[in-house]
């Protein structure tokens, strides 16, 4: 079984060094874990150049010195902005990265975050809920857009917070045409859609992107997901893994995708 979204202390937000994490995921019985880093290149961005790549490099080659008998990807989890394109573009190449998540973190031109709470409300509370999520999601076709990217992270992690502010209960048809120019994109380009499991462990109780997406995507003849548990801590490691898989079994995907060196690895759905 595999988690492909882990961040280690190398992340700002991390608590837990990457051969303890290992040590965890043997006990859990995890054969391939897929650590992802944050990057975050917005100079604005508070947590911009702390990304360690030389020491992020390091730990993973004694990592799977130590813990031979499990897969470890290095993979990173880059944060988007059309105004840094160029910046990731030039920072990812020739970096020995097994692939790189793209996720929509900041909106209005990169002066506020979604992915933590108070930036999210103030977000909404300035604004009409449904203007907040057409430019979360056509941030997120750009980010498609820009081929930099390997898998999208969390296709709706702005309903985390987003959904206390939308009037009535949300439907993501509003959003019909630009989630299929998402998905449309992703397909085209061989790009995977990873079902993170973090919303299970919150108030919502359900992946990112929800079962509804994840048919949608389906339905549009995707085949590409990836699962990461997004965990910060040991204690999230693998949660909700097994459950999703279980899900997507049921949905019709009866294989997932891990990657090496940018390249997909096809996996039998199974726990």
């Amino acid at each position: 079984m595999m988690d492909l979204h882990l961040h280690s202390a190398i992340s700002h937000d991390g608590k837990a060094a990457i051969r303890e994490i290992c040590r965890k995921a043997q006990e859990l019985g995890l054969s391939e874990l897929g650590f992802t880093e944050h990057l975050d290149l917005y100079p604005k961005d508070p947590h911009f150049g702390l990304h360690n790549y030389a020491q992020y490099r390091e730990e993973i080659a004694e990592a799977r010195k130590e813990f031979p008998q499990l897969l470890i990807r290095m993979g990173v989890e880059a944060t988007y902005l059309p105004s840094i394109r160029k910046e990731l573009q030039d920072y990812l190449a020739g970096r020995e990265y097994d692939y790189v998540l793209g996720a929509v973190h900041l909106v209005e031109g990169g002066g506020t975050t979604v992915s933590e709470e108070k930036g999210c409300r103030d977000f909404f509370q300035n604004r009409d809920a449904p203007s907040c999520y057409r430019e979360y999601f056509e941030l997120t076709l750009e980010l498609v857009r820009s081929g930099l990217f390997d898998a999208v992270a969390h296709l709706d992690l702005i309903n985390r917070y987003g959904l206390d502010y939308y009037p009535g209960a949300w439907d993501w048809q509003n959003f019909y045409g630009l989630i299929r120019r998402i998905y449309e994109g992703m397909i085209k380009r061989g790009m995977a859609l990873e079902v993170n499991t973090s919303g299970l462990r919150q108030p919502l109780n359900r992946p990112f992107p929800d079962q509804d997406l994840i048919e949608f995507y389906r339905e549009l003849e995707g085949k590409m997901v990836t699962v990461g548990s997004d965990a910060h801590r040991l204690e999230n490691l693998g949660c909700g893994i097994g459950q999703t898989l279980s899900l997507l079994r049921h949905l019709g995907f009866s294989q997932v995708v891990s990657f090496e060196r940018r390249e997909p690895k096809w996996r039998e759905n199974k726990i």
